[in-house]
């Protein structure tokens, strides 16, 4: 499982092009820097810093709760408006960052340990 299967591409993509673009702008002298300039480069800045940070956390949270699943730990987790209780006593089983029982798939960065 690779963290980077949680961060969405075509949203750090479009930032970063968006960024490229308020740089250039200013950079070609067309329109001059003011507050306003800096604020905008700034807030995408940030929301491409986000876009990066959050997923890797969500990894790492799916990470920890598989490895104590793996230890025998047990979890409640929540889809939608349901609350599950999952441990291997009562047959779920890992499929990549999932926990599954039948039909039943919830992501493992979802859940809180017991």
């Amino acid at each position: 499982m690779s963290p980077l299967e949680f961060i969405d591409p075509q949203l750090i993509l479009t930032s970063l092009l968006l960024l490229l673009a308020t740089f250039l702008l200013s950079a070609s002298g067309k329109r001059k820097k003011s507050e306003k300039g800096y604020l905008i480069e700034w807030v995408l800045l940030i929301l491409i810093i986000i876009n990066i940070a959050y997923p890797l956390h969500e990894a790492s949270c799916t990470e920890d709760n598989i490895k104590e699943f793996a230890q025998g730990s047990g979890f409640t987790c929540k889809n939608s408006s349901n609350k599950y209780r999952v441990s291997k006593q009562d047959g779920w089983e890992v499929d990549k960052s999932y926990f599954v029982k039948e039909s039943l798939m919830i992501r493992a960065d979802m859940c809180e340990r017991e």
